[in-house]
């Protein structure tokens, strides 16, 4: 069994402050899980960084990288051949630009790696049960019977109303929307909300070890919070 089970929360081509976190936390495979809960590109400055990052260690069986809101637009946009905007609307243009400098066989490598992202990840630990996804779930359907489009897309739905016994891990909407002022991840009724808003001006990229997020140790790109 893990010793810690560690959650990141969107990263949006902030590579430096990803790198400030990744060394932060000491990632040890076997000892520790480390799980991605997506939206990993777009509106930073360095979306390929992170890419090809993940892509390296796209068969390390202590890394589970789930696929985003953004991810799946931009597949939308490749396999739909260009003709929807959605994802350039939402900051797409920065992975665009850069995906267009590289080769093409490449591009493509990077679109069958996202294609094969899994949704969600469910994990039993510690006598309680993880259930890891982008965006949430939908309060009134059974995990396994969650769609699609709400594991990536949900809002309100989730934050406002969600209160199972699974501890639902997700990212997608940042923790300032939800509570005015935050910063770091929210923990409470057996949520933890991770997106710390990476590329806004004051946003953090973040790590939560889900297995002692009742004590609310968290940590962030420069910070280590008790």
């Amino acid at each position: 069994m893990y010793e810690r089970i560690l959650a990141i929360g969107d990263i949006h081509g902030e590579w430096d402050k990803f790198v400030s976190l990744y060394r932060q936390i000491d990632f040890q495979p076997g000892r520790d899980l480390l799980v991605f809960l997506g939206d990993y590109i777009d509106r930073g400055s360095a979306p390929l960084h992170v890419l090809k990052w993940l892509f390296a260690h796209k068969n390390n069986e202590h890394i589970i990288i789930l696929r985003g809101n953004h991810e799946q637009m931009m597949l939308d946009y490749y396999r739909q051949g260009g003709c929807n905007n959605l994802w350039l609307w939402n900051g797409g243009d920065v992975t665009r630009d850069a995906l267009d400098e590289e080769d093409s066989t490449l591009k493509e490598d990077f679109l069958s790696f996202i294609e094969e992202l899994p949704l969600s990840y469910r994990i039993n630990a510690n006598g309680k049960h993880f259930f890891f996804c982008h965006a949430g779930v939908d309060p009134d359907i059974p995990l396994e019977l969650q769609d699609e489009e709400t594991l990536l897309w949900i809002r309100e739905e989730f934050y406002d109303y969600y209160d199972g016994e699974d501890i639902i891990i997700a990212g997608h909407t940042n923790v300032e929307y939800i509570e005015q002022g935050k910063t770091v991840p929210i923990i409470r009724n057996n949520m933890i909300l991770m997106d710390t808003g990476s590329y806004m001006p004051h946003g953090l990229v973040s790590c939560v070890d889900v297995l002692s997020a009742g004590s609310g140790r968290v940590t962030v790109d420069y910070k280590f919070m008790l």
